[in-house]
């Protein structure tokens, strides 16, 4: 079954987007296997979010250079990923050390209650680890966006001025902005449906106090805020090198 709905995938890519359907395709599936990878890793007791930074500067090459080529638009997404990166997880790593939310909760020692619980892996790495991954593709995304945008405007518009352009890609970040919060609240509300049915007769008190609750929410504020910090640094860093490189 997961062949068939490949080809489709492939096909449905092929049809829509012809060359670049086909990359688009080739880097899913390497994706794929650098999550594996990553996961392959972790349980060898290699660093977590060592493993997560390199797995998330990975995943951007493929998806930025392999599919959209190596220039100019590109290069100005790489360097805002880089640094909402660096700063997301510092955030990540200080909130996680010391929200105390790390490990499994409760309706998770079932089905693995026959399991090794010596995993030699500390548990607070894996986490951060899990948080930095969660965010690359909303930032990948957003980040080209805006810096595709603004080279089509800057292009149509050579007289722009740093500041002008500037201007111009935060505007265009605000329109993108509301619909990828709406568009990741909706994709990641789905994974507190299964925990509000299982503690449907509890209060809500306990709720919010719950440690996978607690996961959940954190991990959609850390997509919200990466989200969010993208679009001012991909503005800033465009309206820089666009204008520099025609002076």
């Amino acid at each position: 079954m997961i062949f068939i709905l490949s080809c489709i995938l492939l096909i449905l890519l092929l049809i829509v987007g012809k060359g670049r359907g086909f990359k688009t395709f080739i880097s899913f599936y390497l994706s794929i296997l650098l999550i594996i990878l990553y996961l392959a890793f972790i349980s060898l007791g290699l660093n977590a979010y060592i493993l997560a930074i390199t797995t998330c500067i990975m995943a951007t090459i493929i998806t930025l250079f392999m599919i959209n080529g190596y220039n100019i638009k590109t290069k100005v997404s790489f360097y805002a990923i880089m640094i909402v990166l660096a700063i997301i997880f510092s955030l990540i790593f200080i909130i996680s050390k010391n929200a105390n939310i790390q490990g499994f909760s409760m309706e998770s020692m079932e089905g693995i209650g026959g399991l090794s619980f010596e995993i030699n892996t500390n548990m607070t790495d894996i986490l951060i680890g899990m948080y930095l991954v969660s965010v690359i593709g909303t930032i990948i995304d957003t980040s080209i966006s805006v810096s595709s945008s603004m080279n089509e405007v800057y292009l149509n518009n050579p007289k722009l001025n740093s500041k002008e352009l500037f201007h111009s890609g935060m505007n265009v970040g605000k329109d993108i902005m509301s619909t990828t919060i709406n568009t990741l609240f909706f994709a990641l509300i789905s994974s507190f449906i299964g925990l509000f049915m299982y503690h449907h007769n509890v209060s809500f008190e306990y709720i919010i106090n719950y440690k996978e609750f607690a996961k959940l929410v954190i991990e959609l504020l850390f997509t919200f805020l990466a989200s969010i910090m993208i679009i001012p640094i991909t503005s800033l860093i465009a309206s820089k090198i666009f204008i520099k490189k025609d002076m």
